[in-house]
């Protein structure tokens, strides 16, 4: 059995971008929502949606760190693509849980920057490959 709500304004589940107002004992659906009433889901989604924002740009940060370590003929480009691949992630988290219009546009630019410095760092290994394969070459 849950526990009796507050009086309060609530999400209409009906219609989420309205409230309805429960008394205590019965829901009303009041044409709009007085400016001075406390909204208890107010409260409740500002936080959800600070927690949405800190974790994107936790995950996007490591990404985005990842993506821009040194690599070597050796070892590849592996670890750059996936700092990518942990930026798209936290990109691809902040549109599914719909952060805020900043928080996205922020992480879809980081995304593409991470995007042309991973094919940035591909195109210079390539480049050095070929060099070397010309100098073994010629030899």
């Amino acid at each position: 059995m849950q526990p009796p709500r507050a009086p309060g304004w609530y999400p209409d589940p009906s219609d989420p971008a309205r409230n309805i107002y429960w008394d205590g004992n019965a829901w009303s659906r009041p044409v709009s929502r007085p400016a001075s009433a406390p909204v208890e889901a107010d409260k409740s989604n500002i936080s959800k949606q600070t927690a949405v924002a800190v974790g994107v740009f936790v995950l996007v940060g490591i990404g985005l760190v990842m993506s821009v370590q040194s690599v070597s003929l050796l070892t590849g480009s592996g670890p750059v693509w996936t700092g990518v691949a942990v930026v798209a992630g936290g990109t691809a988290v902040a549109f599914f849980l719909r952060a805020a219009v900043a928080v996205r546009v922020v992480a879809a630019v980081l995304l593409v920057v991470a995007v042309l410095n991973g094919a940035y760092i591909e195109k210079q290994l390539s480049d050095k490959r070929s060099e070397l394969t010309h100098v073994f070459d010629h030899q």
